[in-house]
């Protein structure tokens, strides 16, 4: 990947169809969203949808951003909307009009949620039933500089054997973050913080959660972590990661160095994502 200039980065923000909208049932308030941004994972995605429909913490808000794929997967994840929308407070289906990538896909997905904190979850990651409950009970209790409560992952099969804990160990501390990425991008986040940072920065090669993490070290925020395993974490041949990030490290530590200049990661590995 060439090397690119922090100053030349620019966010797409494509027009949206709205596929589907239904609001929310009479008498419940919606407590969490959560935005799941798809991009061509047909086969997983409903495997993914219906480890949220059973969550166990009811006032969900569910937004799902399907970023221009060329597979069935919007039309599939519409007809299991429909079918199952008895589960949630609210459903939106958008669809944008041309690919713009990661960073795209979670700030519309962002800005069509209404609620304080927002569960960011990607296509091909199943929940634990008690995800959102565990989280959202755990935000409720944090200072009002805290912008992000992340759980433990399961990595899954065929990155590792035995399975390990991604995040284990490692809580939310600049001098973490400056060595490596120590938070995956499936995680509670303030509505606001989001907002206030001007939300996720496309970056041409990957990367954008780690940006988004130093971003919000940048403005103030801190993270905690929530120390029970409430999702999996997958790496498959088809991934962003094995797609995208990992042929194009050294350029993308250098842009995130431009970035923040506080990272130490430009010439060695930058962990997770």
């Amino acid at each position: 990947m060439p090397l690119m200039l922090a100053s030349s980065l620019i966010t797409p923000s494509p027009a949206c169809n709205i596929l589907l909208d239904l609001p929310p049932r009479s008498g419940q308030r919606p407590l969490v969203a959560v935005v799941v941004s798809l991009y061509n994972y047909e086969d997983c995605i409903l495997e993914t949808l219906e480890t949220v429909a059973l969550q166990t913490l009811e006032g969900i808000q569910l937004v799902v951003v399907d970023d221009a794929s060329t597979d069935l997967g919007a039309a599939r994840v519409e007809g299991w909307l429909v079918e199952h929308q008895d589960c949630f407070c609210s459903v939106r289906l958008l669809q944008h009009q041309h690919n713009g990538g990661l960073a795209a896909a979670r700030n519309t997905g962002f800005a069509a949620t209404t609620t304080e904190w927002v569960w960011v979850q990607d296509a091909d990651n199943p929940l634990a039933p008690r995800a959102l409950e565990q989280s959202h009970r755990l935000a409720q209790c944090v200072d009002d500089q805290v912008a992000v409560v992340h759980p433990l992952l399961l990595t899954v099969p065929p990155m590792a054997s035995p399975q390990v804990f991604q995040g284990e160990g490692r809580p939310w501390q600049q001098s973490i973050f400056a060595a490596s990425n120590a938070v995956d991008a499936m995680a509670l986040i303030r509505r606001s913080a989001w907002q206030e940072v001007g939300g996720y920065v496309h970056i041409p090669g990957g990367w954008e959660d780690y940006d988004f993490w130093c971003s919000l070290i940048d403005a103030g925020w801190s993270g905690v972590q929530c120390p029970q395993p409430l999702g999996c974490y997958s790496v498959h041949q088809d991934s962003m990661t094995a797609l995208t990030a990992l042929p194009n490290v050294r350029g993308l530590e250098h842009l995130l160095k431009e970035r923040h200049p506080w990272l130490t990661c430009v010439g060695g590995t930058t962990g997770t994502r």
